[in-house]
């Protein structure tokens, strides 16, 4: 996978047949809650999402997408955790937000967190994050993908975005200022 848009049609078509949880804009700074349709623009519901817990019963949904959503929220661990909470057994998060190298990051004033692809690893066990840091949260997720996606033209360099991936601390700590990230597209799956 080299876009987050090739994941796309599998996306749409879960959410066709699956109960999501769409978290996207609202507006003046309020968030929208859809459930199940992924082109519907309008939502369903208006939520608070840096004010957790959600209005849903534990176990209610099969995924929660959230594009472009996280980045602008205050309180990482606790969105996480009721995320958690209101996934089914093997329901999952999809997060695509910008990397924190990217420039969008910091020019958009409602962006809250500049994240790294290794932020989300305080949930995943046997990483080198959650070896010396997993005390933050008691809330688990595995990696069903995951992607470190690179700004043009550096994402048509054959080879390089692998590359990026398969070592992305040593491309954060050492180079990503050079050959900047662009967005960061993840699956987590919940662990119950």
């Amino acid at each position: 996978m080299h876009f987050w848009s090739e994941r796309l049609p599998y996306l749409t078509e879960f959410a066709r047949t699956h109960r999501v949880l769409q978290m996207g804009p609202g507006h003046e700074g309020s968030f929208g809650i859809k459930v199940d349709r992924l082109a519907e623009v309008r939502p369903d519901l208006m939520v608070d999402l840096n004010r957790p817990p959600y209005p849903f019963r534990d176990n209610s949904f099969d995924a929660a997408y959230a594009f472009s959503v996280i980045e602008h929220l205050d309180n990482f661990f606790e969105v996480f955790a009721d995320l958690h909470r209101i996934l089914k057994p093997g329901g999952f998060v999809v997060v695509l937000t910008p990397h924190f190298s990217n420039e969008g990051s910091f020019i958009d004033p409602s962006h809250r967190l500049h994240l790294s692809i290794r932020s989300f690893d305080y949930f995943i066990e046997g990483s080198e994050v959650f070896a010396n840091y997993g005390f933050y949260s008691t809330t688990r997720f595995r990696v069903r993908q995951r992607l470190l996606m690179l700004e043009p033209p550096w994402n048509h360099v054959p080879g390089l975005q692998r590359i990026v991936n398969r070592a992305a601390a040593t491309y954060e700590r050492h180079l990503c200022y050079l050959v900047r990230g662009r967005g960061i597209y993840l699956e987590l799956e919940a662990v119950k």
